[in-house]
């Protein structure tokens, strides 16, 4: 069940359950669905057995590979704390986002054991699968944790925002673990945590030849200061 910081919009559950404005009042007035009235706006809880994944945010987080990959197999997280926390991450960081500033375009999303191997295969230049956090809490074939941090992950950018500005939107009011920052017109990492939360911004510098490297770090507090410099 979420709490009241997870509860969604009219919009987003309508979305979340594939079922239009008036199913969803409908739904409201028998009492198919928990919600809160704030104002003249409604938000709901959505019911048992229902994900906050079945949202377009979801779906894209789940589903991004399809764009850029050639792989058949299903992409679905199988740990229920993978599950929990990929739902994190789009309660958490997705749809405050796209509130506030704009649909996230995710570049790279969850990847699931099935994916990390084909695409350690096919192309794992600039991929860190046991510290990148977008396996989540998935585990190798021999049954241990592919990233020992655990957590949820994606990398996104908002079509017309600058990257900083979104960096800052995180670091200011939305409860992040990691966020890895390349630059104001690509992509960035984010990732949530479950329980410890570290509020980490790393800034990623590129030398002459293309490789890239730590620069300036923070945490928490001072995390928001950095981020008033990009």
């Amino acid at each position: 069940m979420m709490d009241r910081m997870h509860k969604l919009n009219s919009q987003e559950t309508a979305q979340a359950l594939n079922i239009s404005d008036c199913e969803l009042m409908h739904l409201r007035e028998r009492g198919g669905i928990a919600y809160e009235k704030r104002g003249r706006a409604f938000f709901y809880s959505l019911p048992v057995g229902h994900s906050v994944l079945a949202h377009p945010l979801g779906q894209s987080l789940l589903n991004w590979y399809k764009s850029r990959h050639d792989f058949s197999q299903s992409n679905e997280p199988i740990a229920d704390s993978s599950i929990l926390a990929l739902e994190e991450l789009v309660s958490e960081i997705l749809l405050p986002v796209n509130r506030t500033l704009g649909k996230p375009i995710i570049t790279y999303g969850f990847t699931s054991f099935p994916l990390k191997k084909f695409i350690q295969k096919a192309s794992s230049s600039g991929t860190a699968p046991t510290l990148d956090q977008h396996s989540s809490h998935e585990t190798n074939s021999m049954g241990k944790q592919i990233c020992s941090r655990g957590g949820a992950a994606c990398d996104f950018f908002v079509e017309g925002v600058a990257t900083s500005d979104i960096v800052r939107f995180i670091t200011q009011r939305l409860n992040y673990d990691r966020i890895y920052y390349y630059g104001n017109n690509r992509p960035f990492h984010v990732s949530i945590h479950l329980t410890e939360p570290l509020k980490h911004l790393q800034i990623m510098c590129e030398s002459v030849n293309g490789r890239r490297y730590p620069g300036r770090k923070a945490f928490g507090d001072q995390a928001v200061i950095l981020a008033e410099d990009l």
